[in-house]
């Protein structure tokens, strides 16, 4: 993830020679290509290896939801690499870096986040205990506790800013408007089926990713305003990043 992210953020924000003078829809779907790319190899490769089986096989991470979108997103990755096309076409490679790189960021703060999760039943009655074996235990939880909650502030943040928002605005305002123009006239090779594939699962995605900024949007506002009881608060402390 963090791998992703630099990479993500390198080439989305900061590479000079993304966007030039006159680039056209089609220019931004069909017109960028880069086989060996960072973000779509580890992002496609960890998605098949590591989410789809874990998300299978291990009873904490058994979500319908998210094994669903690890799913999607493999297709997603699968199609824009050019695994459908006759001649290799890679599709939408413009926007990549953002939709397997910059957004990872949130992940970083979410993987840590996840560990004392009330799920993972030892480790959160570790973390939360009144009482440890000796002081270092003591010592360690305090500071788990502290980059915890540290944590869970920088994964809202990132997930808000990065997801919640900018997600939609890059897949409505940005990406479904170039594929659709740029099918208006594909390449030879590259079937109509993968644009309406890609529109149809980035607008699925997008609004997933709004509902879940909304989501959390709604259990930050709880906590800030002090809603509900003590017990209730700590609660939604602890779940907040579901």
């Amino acid at each position: 993830m963090i791998i992703l992210t630099y990479v993500g953020w390198r080439d989305w924000f900061f590479d000079p020679n993304k966007d030039y003078e006159g680039a056209t829809a089609t220019d931004r779907i069909f017109g960028y290509s880069n086989p060996n790319d960072i973000p779509l190899a580890i992002g496609s490769g960890a998605i098949l290896l590591w989410d789809i089986p874990t998300g299978f096989l291990s009873p904490p991470l058994r979500d319908p939801i998210m094994w669903g979108h690890h799913v999607g997103m493999f297709l997603v990755a699968s199609t824009m690499i050019g695994t459908f096309c006759k001649w290799g076409n890679m599709i939408g490679y413009y926007y990549a870096s953002y939709y397997f790189g910059v957004i990872e960021m949130s992940s970083i703060f979410l993987s840590f986040v996840d560990i004392f999760h009330p799920k993972y039943k030892h480790y959160y009655e570790w973390l939360n205990a009144k009482s440890h074996s000796n002081e270092t235990s003591a010592a360690l939880a305090k500071t788990m506790k502290s980059v915890n909650e540290l944590s869970r502030v920088l994964f809202a943040l990132s997930f808000l800013a990065l997801r919640g928002v900018y997600f939609p605005y890059v897949s409505f305002r940005m990406a479904i408007p170039d594929l659709i123009e740029a099918y208006e006239n594909p390449p030879d090779g590259v079937p109509m089926w993968t644009g309406y594939f890609l529109i149809g699962m980035i607008s699925s995605f997008a609004l997933l990713q709004a509902y879940w900024g909304l989501f959390i949007a709604k259990q930050a506002m709880k906590v800030l305003t002090g809603g509900g009881d003590k017990s209730k608060k700590k609660s939604v402390k602890g779940e907040k990043n579901e």
